[in-house]
């Protein structure tokens, strides 16, 4: 499996946007509570959101994530796939950890960071030591790692890897006000070639998304392989996701990404004749 041994520098390291480490990784962590565990419909194989206190620098969210083994995304390659896509490239753009960084790095490109998803800070490793803090305060123990790691010394095993975030201190995703504001940050993303990929009321926080750990950002190596109706579909995914997020909230706003079927029938119905009557 691939790794990006240096992590001191934007990553990752392929073409298309990249994440810039965060500027105090030096800084002193004490962990607070965990945000979130990594129960989620994608698998449960992205992050386990943290608090983090840093010295002389805010409280702040850290989503850490599991180790990634690219074997299933390999094994799903098309014939042609396997013998045109190396597969470094496939983990720079499937592991969860680089998906939010190629999205974050995307928007931080536009001038958008922190105003259409939540502020990010950029990325960072903790020690492999780290764990048994970890497991000890909030029972977190399942990271995924390589069986060939544990055949080494802790201070020799990969560092955890970790996106630092703004901490939106609201615990309510969203409500029927943010809902208008939400799908204009969606299509904003999508213009930006941006394909969150897994919208649903837990990844928002008081209107904003919050988690890009099964985005696709282009250029994605799936955008250029597969058949045009084939990426339409996972393109086209977000809306119809969104659209279900909406009704599951039961808000009472008709705020849609998607047309109803049933109006644009009536708005294609020929007009008809107006009633005369006999007096």
């Amino acid at each position: 499996m691939p790794q990006t041994l240096n992590y001191n520098k934007p990553l990752p390291d392929c073409e298309g946007p990249k994440l810039r480490p965060f500027k105090h990784r030096k800084a002193a962590i004490e962990f607070h509570r965990l945000l979130s565990d990594d129960n989620s419909e994608t698998g449960g194989h992205a992050h386990a959101p943290l608090t983090q206190a840093w010295s002389s620098i805010d409280t702040l969210e850290l989503s850490q994530f599991k180790f990634y083994d690219d074997s299933e995304d390999e094994a799903e390659l098309l014939d042609e796939e396997r013998e045109s896509i190396p597969i470094s490239r496939i983990h720079a753009h499937m592991d969860p950890f680089y998906n939010e960084c190629r999205a974050y790095g995307r928007l931080v490109e536009a001038g958008l960071n922190g105003k259409i998803a939540v502020r990010c800070y950029g990325h960072l490793t903790l020690p492999a030591a780290i764990e048994d803090e970890l497991d000890q305060k909030f029972e977190v123990d399942t990271w995924d790692r390589p069986d060939e790691d544990f055949d080494k010394s802790v201070s020799e095993r990969q560092p955890l890897r970790a996106i630092v975030k703004e901490l939106i201190r609201n615990d309510l995703s969203f409500t029927a006000k943010d809902v208008n504001k939400m799908l204009r940050h969606l299509k904003r993303l999508r213009q930006l070639g941006i394909y969150p990929m897994d919208v649903a009321a837990r990844n928002y926080r008081a209107g904003l998304l919050i988690d890009f750990s099964a985005a696709m950002t282009e250029p994605h190596y799936l955008f250029e392989t597969r058949p045009e109706w084939h990426v339409s579909m996972l393109q086209q995914d977000d809306l119809f996701l969104f659209d279900r997020m909406i009704e599951d909230a039961k808000l009472g706003t008709w705020v849609r990404a998607t047309p109803n079927p049933e109006y644009l029938q009536k708005l294609r119905r020929p007009p008809q004749k107006p009633k005369t009557f006999k007096w």
